[in-house]
């Protein structure tokens, strides 16, 4: 047996176990995939320990190593590529990619001498790829160009390597592409400068790096001896780059529930606020006018009751898909109750706060289409203008909620006639 790989399969096997503990958490494809890569790579190690006595079993596990390393390559490349977000895509550019690249290292394990194997090998795996990024990127052309490039290019570095007799050189060049290729796509994934992304993307640069450079010190400077432990720190880097940018975005995610509702992704009560203090702050500067509206539903109570809550909670994405549609980019439109939102917007006047009310209540004069079931929501709303009804926020929303009610008492239904609905005090 061969122990030198053993430190390193112990610090994966720990490593897998971490990522299987987060995919239970996280059910994302990409920690799905990171999951699979670093079992992947945890089997690469594996099959490096088996100390052979005859060459035909070193070959099968020089194999095994090798076809375990580039299919762990391909899926982190997967991982990170915007479109392969279905699982048919997925198998399909994981085959395009895989099976060129395992055909081309099986020649060159087996010694394979005909230039036209490899040849044929590359060809198709160029072909399959550049294929690919135009049926998914064409819309992007500089992005799909950049990508037909590095792909031409790499085929060209191969079969030059080929050409001059150096096959083995071949699957080198594909090791580091597809590593320098997945730091690329992560970097654009992302686009943030923060621990997390910076590490994993330096450590997929220097784990794609380690390929050429192991290469030229083995043919200029046989005599210096790297320990393996050096080689393999850009993997190590890779995963903790990874573990650090789900915590980003696990902080991310909170501080922006901390403001947003999670199911209409629409501010809540905490930004609403916020955003209506701004609002009269700047109309006291100014001297102009602020609405406040609030809206409530009219029988969506039946709807949850009769549908059940799940299609209530579709009815709400709707409705407020449809209000978010009828605003401007510099109002605010909150979810500010369960089946309650309210909306800040800054006006010339009243007939301008009432016209704008009245597109607001237009928004469900038609019904909701909901999995094939039409579903008619009524709408009350209550309207409060600053400073004629209020010279802050509290006395705003308490003047618009007496509206709201009043509206919603007198039988008002959307689509029933505009009368501004507001409550003086």
């Amino acid at each position: 047996m061969n122990f030198g790989p053993l430190p390193n399969l112990v610090a994966l096997a720990v490593l897998v176990a971490v990522f299987w503990a987060i995919s239970r958490k996280a059910t994302s494809q990409q920690v799905q995939l990171w999951l699979l890569g670093w079992i992947l790579v945890l089997v690469h190690f594996a099959a490096t320990l088996p100390a052979p006595a005859d060459g035909t079993w070193s070959r099968f596990t020089t194999a095994a190593a090798l076809a375990s390393l580039i299919l762990a390559s391909v899926t982190f490349l997967i991982s990170v590529v915007a479109a392969a977000q279905s699982r048919s895509r997925q198998i399909v550019l994981a085959i395009a990619i895989s099976v060129p690249a395992l055909a081309y290292a099986a020649g060159a394990i087996w010694d394979v001498d005909n230039a036209k194997y490899y040849y044929a090998v590359i060809a198709l795996g160029a072909v399959a790829s550049m294929f690919l990024i135009w049926r998914n990127h064409r819309k992007d052309r500089l992005y799909a160009a950049g990508l037909v490039l590095l792909t031409l290019s790499s085929a060209v570095v191969i079969a030059r390597q080929v050409a001059s007799g150096n096959p083995d050189l071949g699957v080198i060049s594909i090791l580091a592409v597809l590593n320098f290729a997945t730091g690329a796509l992560y970097w654009r994934q992302h686009r943030r400068s923060t621990a997390g992304v910076l590490t994993a993307v330096g450590g997929f640069v220097l784990w794609g790096a380690v390929f050429p450079t192991s290469a030229l010190l083995q043919a200029f400077a046989p005599a210096v001896q790297v320990d393996s432990e050096v080689w393999n720190i850009p993997k190590y880097l890779v995963a903790v780059g990874m573990i650090l940018t789900l915590l980003e975005d696990q902080i991310r995610k909170s501080t922006y529930l901390a403001y947003h509702d999670e199911l209409t992704d629409l501010p809540n009560r905490r930004l609403l606020e916020d955003r209506l203090g701004q609002a009269l702050a700047q109309a006291k500067r100014v001297g102009g006018k602020v609405a406040v509206l609030i809206l409530d539903l009219d029988q969506f109570k039946e709807v949850n009751d009769r549908f059940g809550h799940r299609v209530g909670d579709l009815a709400l994405r709707q409705v407020a898909g449809r209000l978010r549609n009828r605003i401007r980019a510099c109002d605010t439109l909150a979810r500010s109750g369960g089946d309650e939102f309210t909306v800040v917007s800054q006006v010339s006047s009243e007939s301008a706060a009432v016209a704008f009310l009245s597109g607001l209540e237009s928004a469900l004069f038609d019904p909701l289409v909901i999995e094939g079931d039409e579903i008619r929501i009524g709408l009350s709303i209550g309207l409060a203008l600053y400073p004629d009804h209020g010279g802050d926020a509290d006395q705003l929303c308490a003047a618009a909620d007496r509206g709201m009610y009043t509206s919603k008492r007198s039988g008002r239904r959307c689509g029933s006639g505009i009368t501004a609905p507001y409550a003086t005090t």
